[in-house]
Formats: C-alpha cells, structure tokens, sequence
C-alpha cells in the first residue's frame, strides 16, 4: 500500500501544482471552441487545433478535441495568429484570429473530403502530441471498404486485424486484447456499457457502422477516465444527425437489410435513428413444408437512435439509446418429437447526457444511465414411453442504474485535467439446473439474485513537463460493497520525443474488474454466466505494462510502431470440471480460482493517405493459465493462444467510382484438448432414455493445436448513380483462394471392409469454403 499511498500524493501534488499555478498572474489568454462538420454539424472527435505565427512556422501550442468537438488553449498573449484545425479526412482549415486584452471564442466548421483515401490513424501524430499509448482509431468509412462474409460489414471483424486483437474462431467476432477474453474488454456505446455485443452466437458484432462516428480501441495503458475492466476499452460514438436536411442511407447483404435516416428537428436540434435485421426467418418461411419444420428459427435485430438538442451556445443535451436481440429456436419436427431448445439474449441501453461550457477552461458533462442484458437457453427431452425428462437452463441477466459525472480543467497549456465520478447499482439474476429426474417432473434448481454498488472517482492529469515529455498521470478509487473493496489503481503512460518525427512511450496500468463472465467448457452450447464479486469470489486484477517506439516516415505517409507488453492477471475464475448444477448448490461453490499472463510484441506499419491506403500488422505473444484445480495444476493455454498472428488489410481507390479492400491474415493454430481414450458405461442412467454412453479421455487442457489459419478476403466495390440518388454495389470474396481451415478436430471410427476391422482417426471440421457475396446501399 506504500506505493499506492506516494502514487496518491504525487497525483494530488501535480493538480495541485496545476491550480496553484492557475492564481499565479498568466502571460496571456485562452482561446477555445468547438469544431463541426460543415455539412452535417455534428462535433467532430479528436482533430488537432493549434496555434502558429503564420501559415509556415512551427506551432506555438495545440489541443486536441473532446468526445464533444471542444479545445481550449490557454496562455496565448496578445496578437495576431492563425488557428489551424486539422483531422485526416477533412480539409486543412486555418482561420486568421486576434487575441486583445481577453480570452477569445471561435467556433470551427471542417469540409470533409469523402475522396481522402485515409480513415485510419493511431493516435496520434507529430501535428497532435498526446501521451495515450496504445490507441487505435478507426472510422466506419474504412469498415465499410473492408471485405465481409455476407456481405455485412462489422466492426469487430476490422478490428480483428489489429495486432493485439485475436478472434476465439472463424465464426466469432469476440475480442481477445492481449491475452483478455471478451469480458475483459470495456465495451461503451455512447458511454453505455455494453455486456454482449454480438449476434449470431458471436459472428457478428452488434454495432451498426452506419450509426456510428467514432470507434476508439485502447489496447493497454488505458488512462484513469475508464475502469471496471482488465485489459482494453473499446468506446464507439454514435451519430448525432445532420443539421442539413433529412437524409439517410440503406441497404441489403445476404444476412440483413439496414436503413439510417438523420436530419433537424429545428435550427438547434438532429436527430439520428438507425434499424438493422436479419431476415433468415423470413426467407425459411418461404420454403417448403417440410423444410420449414426441419429448420430452426433465428433472427435477430437492433434498433439505434439519437437525439442532440442545442440548448444554447454553452449547453447541449444528448438523447442516445440502443436495442437489439437475438432468438433461436427448435426446428417444429423436433419440438413435436419432444425435444425442445431455446436460446435468446439482448441489450438494451438509455442513456441522457448534458454537456455544459462553463468558461474557457472549464468543461463539464453529466450523465443518467440504465442498461439490461440477459441471457436465456433453455434445453430438453421429454420421453413420453418412460415419463423421463432432461433439462438444462441456464438464465443470466443484469440491470444497471448509472450517473456519471466529469470534469475537463485547463488551468494552464501545461496541463489538462479530467476528474469524475462514476456509480453504479447492478441487479443480478444467475440461475443454472440440470436435471435428471426418472418418473418425475421435478425440477432440481437454485437461483442467486444479488444487488450490488459501485462508486468510482479518478481524476488524471496530462502533463507537458518538458517540451519533448509529454505524461498522463492518474488514479482511480474503487468501492464495491459485495464484500466491502476499496481498491485503488494507479495509471502512468508518457510519452518522449526523440525527433518530431518520433517517440518513446511506455505506461502501467492497474485494472479491477468486479464482474465475472463464468463460462461452462464441457458442454457445446452457450451458458455463460455473469456474476457479481462477493466476499469469497474475489474482484478479478490485472498489471500491464508496455514499452514503445513510434515514428513515421516519408512526411507522414507512413507511421511504424513497435510495441512490447506484459499484463499479470490474478483471481480469474472457471467452473470447476466436476461442477454440478443439479444438487442445488451455489454457484459461487462451482467456481475455481485461478492466475493468468501474458506477453508479447507488436509491429504495426500504417500507410496514411493517398488512394492506396492501409496496414500490416505482426503479433507475437503467450498467454497462459494457472489454475491449482484444473489440468492437475499444470499450466495450459487457453484456446485463443497463438504465438504468431500476421495481418494485412489494404484499400485501393481505382478511378473516381471503383475501390478494392484486400485482406490477409495467417495464425498459429488454437490450442484445443484432444481425446486420447474412450470407453462405454452400458444403459447409463438405465432407464431407457440414454441407453449406453460413450466417455472420453481427453489429454492434458488445450495440449494439443490445429493445423495454422489462413485466408485472404477480398471486396470490390462500385459507385454509381441511378434515379438521380448514388448508389453503391460491392461484391465480397470470402475465403478467395477457398483454403480449408480447420475449426475443430475430433476422433472418429473407420471401418475396413478389407480387414474387417474398425480404428479410430482423426478428422478435421471447415466451415467456410470460398464464397462470393453481394451487398447494395443506397443514399437519400
């Protein structure tokens, strides 16, 4: 706790220093404002604005923008300057301004460029010095040039070929961020917490990228602001509506059709409303009688929308909210046979933010929260000749009650403060059963709803102590009142310019995560579980540091990174292999505890502008599980372990109507466990219904790999105008040169008529071959 404790009294010293030197006399004045798109009036995320003599000198102090478009720049004496605003994808603007005796406001409008090839950065470049290190940022322009199986674009599936970023299979879009499973990523919408953001069982992600404007990923180092997580932040911002006129866009893929329609409600206010579904359903309908009743029921929605109302020239409230679910259900012949399954899950969020300027210096926003998510599979067998009937359910469902405040303080161009509060109450529900249950319909279960607080407060101040050394130095304070935490975690990156074209970074971080995602390995199905921390269920905790270079080349058309990293995880938790959830006991007591880790390196090379734009991407890392109760002890890596991940993801704009999107990627193969024996227990359970089962013996945990994964997708895309409206057709090769890659192995018996005898083998599952796919979009 020493540590800790001197941490504390640093942090309180330097915004201490900070105000101190606020009351101080200052040599000059603030110049601040907020920048807008010119067409739709939207704010616009994370553009430089800086200050210089004239249009060739160096610049003599800078911001960047906020969440909500606003800078401020303090300390600039009187004259006469030019304020340049730039951002990749738009225009370069420079507005001539004066300061006089006072502090000056000017509001921003930038010309977009939609013909810029580039919509990818990693923040940030030599024109706008920040100490986040490890960020990503990357817009729903380029995941919509990307290619895609079906022809629908994902966010997920771009951010996959990050280096860092690994996928559990060919079928998930879940992010694995440097070792952390999914649950570890803190996944916000508009600052809303998102529990599960995928559909499809996990092939697809539940973000529309037409409702979306901003898509940040933190890879590590994650600065004081965001917390509850171990190892990465991803925060997506939604559109606010054009301010122009009603426009939207539409279209359709070979999995669902989609449709955004943005405009003003008056001269102060837009509104943006977004829908998406999956129409399988509907075309399953359309078949056969007797392929209907063959064929399970799926599909799957989500609705996004958002209101921005401009309550004056200092205040805004934002409206934002998201909805979306998934359900999957028995084929009719099954279910009429007495076999019956059901699984559904959905999120829904709301969220009202206000955004005050309370002076050039001084920025507050303040939000009310509320997000449900639940989880729901249901599986059985009803056998009418013995009067037998197996179940299994499992239900996991949490409610959350938020207010979130923070506040942004630019006492001087030194520094730049953010402090805030967040709480949080959650309402629990986990339930799991498994039955058994000969001549009876009773149904053995237990149910464990829990309420639990959260309180947080951090503050963090980014700190130019020297002209090449740029810090961010924070904490956050943790309560959580299922077995009374106070946890406290400090947050160091910095950031050190060898030349202005390059840099040295380096930060540490600690992370709790109170909220547990317990997934049952032995069985196929979906049955995750959320559970909150208790007194015996410790909060799950993670160190991690990382150590950079970064430089770019060619006068900014190229930016190289390199990055190593280490994350220590402790109090991580599985069940149990000889869990039972039919004895009617807790489920806390089904948990084992156990430690994780892992490291690597990182090479990203980013190619920035021009008509042929893109990355490569190389990872090479291990991550590793030590639990005492599971694998006799020993050390096993979890499935998404591979030690070497290459990515290639590249655009090229042909003509003035044609864009191509290419990639590439290669990865070790995942670890899985491999039956090494079998046997057979005669008439288990012996009452008719099973009969004889066959059981396996497996080889240590994940102690075998598939054979290494690799495909190249490809989509062209074509630009065109019809009735007056631009439309666009693009046509998606998925799997272009149709290699088989393994999914899964498993053992089978071959018999030979020859010898007339059986043995077992080996035998490899694919899914996707080659497959050419199509989509069409339309703007209004």
């Amino acid at each position: 706790m020493r540590y800790i404790f001197s941490i504390c009294v640093v942090v309180l010293g330097l915004c201490g220093n900070a105000f101190a030197r606020k009351q101080q006399p200052t040599p000059g004045y603030t110049v601040s404002g907020v920048v807008t798109d010119s067409t739709s009036g939207e704010t616009v995320v994370g553009a430089a604005v800086y200050i210089t003599k004239d249009s060739v000198s160096k610049p003599l102090r800078g911001a960047i923008t906020n969440k909500f478009g606003f800078f401020s720049i303090p300390n600039i004496a009187d004259g006469t300057y030019i304020l340049n605003v730039s951002l990749i994808g738009y225009k370069k603007q420079r507005v001539p301004i004066v300061v006089s005796g006072k502090t000056k406001r000017i509001d921003v409008s930038i010309v977009s460029q939609a013909r810029l090839a580039q919509q990818v950065t990693v923040t940030a470049d030599k024109e706008t010095p920040t100490s986040t290190i490890s960020t990503v940022t990357v817009t729903p322009q380029f995941i919509q040039q990307m290619p895609s199986l079906g022809g629908e674009v994902d966010v997920f599936r771009v951010l996959q070929l990050l280096p860092g970023v690994k996928s559990a299979s060919e079928i998930s879009s879940g992010l694995y961020v440097r070792g952390g499973s999914p649950d570890q990523n803190l996944t916000l919408l508009d600052g809303v917490i998102v529990y599960n953001p995928s559909h499809l069982g996990g092939f697809l992600s539940t973000f529309n990228s037409d409702a979306l404007k901003d898509i940040k990923l933190i890879k590590g180092g994650f600065p004081a602001e965001y917390g509850g997580r171990l190892s990465s932040v991803l925060d997506l911002t939604m559109r606010e509506g054009t301010k122009e006129k009603i426009s939207g866009t539409a279209g359709i893929s070979l999995i669902a059709s989609r449709a955004m329609v943005e405009g003003p409600i008056n001269k102060e206010s837009t509104f943006m409303i977004s829908g998406r579904r999956m129409y399988l359903d509907v075309l399953l309908a359309m078949l056969s009688p007797a392929s209907r009743d063959e064929t399970p029921t799926y599909y799957f929605y989500d609705l996004n929308a958002k209101v921005n109302y401009k309550l004056g020239e200092n205040d805004r409230l934002f409206v934002s909210g998201y909805f979306g679910k998934d359900v999957l259900a028995e084929p009719k012949r099954e279910r009429d046979q007495g076999s019956t399954f059901g699984i559904d899950w959905g999120n829904s969020t709301a969220n009202i933010r206000w955004m005050h300027i309370h002076s050039d210096e001084v920025f507050t926003n303040f939000s009310a929260i509320y997000t449900d998510y639940s989880f729901n599979t249901s599986f059985g067998e009803h056998n009418p000749n013995t009067s037998s009937d197996f179940t299994f359910s499992t239900l996991s469902q949490i409610r959350d009650y938020m207010a979130r405040g923070e506040l942004q303080y630019f006492p001087a161009a030194e520094h730049r403060i953010k402090a805030g509060f967040e709480t949080i109450l959650h309402k629990f529900t986990a339930n799991a059963s498994d039955s058994l249950a000969p001549n009876s319909n009773e149904l053995i279960f237990r149910a464990t709803t829990k309420n639990a607080f959260e309180g947080a407060l951090y503050v963090q101040d980014e700190w130019d102590a020297t002209e090449n050394l740029t810090t961010n130095l924070g904490g956050r304070l943790y309560y959580f009142n299922q077995g009374n935490y106070f946890q406290f975690e400090p947050r160091l990156s910095a950031a050190y310019s060898l030349t202005p074209e390059s840099r040295i970074n380096a930060s540490f971080a600690m992370a709790h995560q109170f909220l547990h995602l317990i997934v049952r390995n032995d069985i196929a199905l979906p049955t995750d579980l959320w559970f909150p921390s208790t007194e015996t269920v410790k909060p799950s905790r993670s160190i991690q540091g990382t150590l950079g270079y970064e430089t770019t080349l060619n006068d900014n058309e190229y930016k190289l990174s390199v990055e190593a990293y280490y994350k220590d995880m402790r109090n991580l938790y599985e069940y149990r292999d000889t869990a039972n959830f039919s004895l009617g006991l807790p489920l806390e007591s089904q948990f084992t505890v156990g430690l994780g880790e892992a490291y690597g390196a990182e090479v990203f090379l980013n190619k920035q502008v021009g008509s042929f734009t893109g990355w490569i991407g190389y990872t090479l890392s291990w991550t590793k599980r030590y639990f005492d109760e599971l694998n006799n002890g020993k050390p096993f890596y979890p499935r998404y372990d591979r030690r070497h991940d290459i990515s290639i993801a590249l655009t090229y704009r042909i003509g003035e109507s044609w864009e191509l999107g290419a990639t590439w990627v290669y990865g070790t193969g995942q670890a899985y466990t491999m039956p090494t024996g079998v046997y057979v227990i005669p008439n288990y359970p012996n009452n008719g219904l099973f009969g004889d089962r066959i059981r396996y013996d497996y080889s240590e945990r994940n102690g075998y790999r598939l054979p290494a994964f690799h495909k190249m997708d490809l989509n062209f895309m074509h630009s065109f105008s019809w009735f007056k409206l631009p439309w666009q057709v693009s046509i998606n090769i998925y799997n272009a040169y149709n290699h088989k890659n393994p999914f899964a192995q498993y053992i089978a018996t071959e018999y030979d008529n020859t010898t007339q005898s059986s043995k077992k083998v080996v035998k490899q599952i694919t899914l996707f071959p080659l497959i050419p796919t199509f989509g069409l979009s339309v703007k209004f």
